[in-house]
This record gives C-alpha cells, sequence and structure tokens, in this order.
C-alpha cells in the first residue's frame, strides 16, 4: 500500500523516528474510517425515516370501558377459560388503559340490540334491555364492539334486516361520540343459500363502516364456507381456543392499524 510504503521510506531517512510513527498512525486512523464507512453503507448519508402520518380524522381514544356486546362468540362460546377474543385483546390494550365490560349474550339477534326506542316488527324479539345499545352507552364507553355473526340469517331473518340493526346500532353509539368496531359474519354449518346471505352482509357491513369492519369470516372458514375443522369447536358454529385468536389478531390489527381508532 500507498501509505505502507512511505512510511518505510521515512523510516529509512536518519532522524525520522517520530515522522514515521506519525505518518503510520495517521494511515491506519484513516483506513479504519474508511472501512468502517464502507461497511455502513455510507453511514450518515442514508436517507432519514420519514414521520409517521396521522390522521387526525381518527377518533383518539383514552383510556377508559370497552364494552361488547353481540351473541355467543362474543361471550366465550367455543374457547376455554382466558382463552376467548375478548380475554385476548383485553390483555393485550390493558397496559394501554382498556378495560373490557362485556354484555354479549348467547342466543341473542340483532333485534335484541336496538334502543328500547326502536319500533316494534311483528313477529321479531323486542330490544333487550339488559344487553343492547342503551344498556352498552350507560357503561361510558371509550369504544363499542359489535358482533353478531349468524344467528340473524339462522333463524330466517333478511340480509336488509341485519344490516339496518347493525348500523343503527352503530349509529346510536356515533351520535354519542362514540367510536364503534363492527364485525363481520363467522362461517357456519348452514345451506349454501345462507352461507351467500352472510357474504352479502359482509359486503353491505364492510362497505359502510370502512376501516372500522373487522372483517374474520374468510379467516375462519374452510374452502366449502362452512367453519375449517381447525378452528371449529366441534358444533359446526363456534370457534375454538384457535379460532378465538384468529378473531383476536383481526380487532388487534385493526386497531393498530390506526385507521379506525388511535389510542394514547
Amino acid at each position: 500500500m500507498l501509505i505502507i510504503n512511505t512510511a518505510a521510506q521515512v523510516r529509512s531517512a536518519p532522524g525520522n523516528t517520530n515522522t514515521f510513527s506519525s505518518l503510520l498512525l495517521t494511515g491506519l486512523v484513516a483506513l479504519c474510517a474508511s472501512l468502517l464507512v464502507g461497511c455502513a453503507g455510507g453511514g450518515s448519508d442514508a436517507p432519514p425515516k420519514p414521520p409517521e402520518t396521522i390522521d387526525p380524522s381518527v377518533p383518539l381514544v383514552s383510556a377508559g370501558t370497552w364494552v361488547v356486546m353481540g351473541s355467543s362468540t362474543a361471550s366465550g362460546t367455543g374457547a376455554t377459560p382466558g382463552n376467548r377474543w375478548t380475554d385476548l385483546v383485553q390483555n393485550s390494550l390493558t397496559s394501554r388503559g382498556a378495560v373490557f365490560a362485556n354484555i354479549a349474550k348467547g342466543g341473542t339477534v340483532t333485534y335484541h340490540g336496538l334502543s328500547a326506542s326502536s319500533p316494534a316488527v311483528q313477529n321479531r324479539p323486542a330490544p333487550d334491555p339488559a344487553l343492547n345499545i342503551d344498556q352498552a352507552l350507560s357503561r361510558n364507553p371509550v369504544v363499542l364492539l359489535v358482533s353478531y355473526p349468524t344467528n340473524d340469517i339462522a333463524h330466517g331473518y333478511s340480509v336488509d334486516e341485519a344490516v339496518k340493526n347493525i348500523l343503527t346500532i352503530r349509529n346510536t353509539a356515533l351520535e354519542k361520540k362514540v367510536p364503534v368496531l363492527v364485525f363481520s359474519t363467522q362461517p357456519r354449518d348452514l345451506t349454501d343459500a345462507q352461507l351467500a346471505q352472510l357474504q352479502q352482509i359482509d359486503v353491505q357491513l364492510s362497505n359502510a363502516v370502512g376501516t372500522c369492519f373487522v372483517n374474520v369470516r374468510g379467516l375462519l372458514a374452510g374452502a366449502d364456507g362452512r367453519i375449517a375443522p381447525v378452528y371449529s369447536a366441534g358444533d359446526g358454529i363456534h370457534p375454538n381456543d384457535a379460532g378465538h385468536r384468529v378473531i383476536a389478531d383481526a380487532v388487534l390489527k385493526t386497531i393498530n392499524s390506526k385507521t379506525c381508532i388511535r389510542m394514547n
């Protein structure tokens, strides 16, 4: 190398010992610096990471109560203790101030969740004051989660009924400035015609709700559109622990996207 050759020439000259040492040290420092820059791919020349873009229209959620309303899966059916999707989500959000209140109940349909002020509908159940939107809002929630997956269709109700009721529940909460996560339907052992209705519900809800729509049906379904055996609790309706984990992950993905709500 040029540095070594030059250093050798300087050292061979009489009285140049100090000059040789200084030159050798300077060369080694320069060589080390050059190697470090090369290994770092340019060092500080790399462009800085752009700041995260936050949409100010997305509601900022403070610490408080998250109310869950819906039917059996939301109440935890199919999962072992501690493995309900609501348990899993709460465990992930506890450090951020979320406290869950679960008023979901097995066997309920969207009519049960409507406000007591809703008009009566012939041959349909009346709102249930123990688990409807009035009860949910009485808890002063900071977030509402609504999940009525399949019971409406299983009872012979129409797609329009199910969608209208869920969006009415949602709008009642939004009027009180409470953000709402709306869940999709779920796969179930139903007829092909009924499975097609579930898909229609999801399309309409997704279009209406946008980024606050939690889509789990496709994640839990097998090739035939019914619940996949790996996620089934064995009854063809409810998800097992693994299925509840899939739902929890979908909820957390929606939350962490910061396109539906933002958390402190």
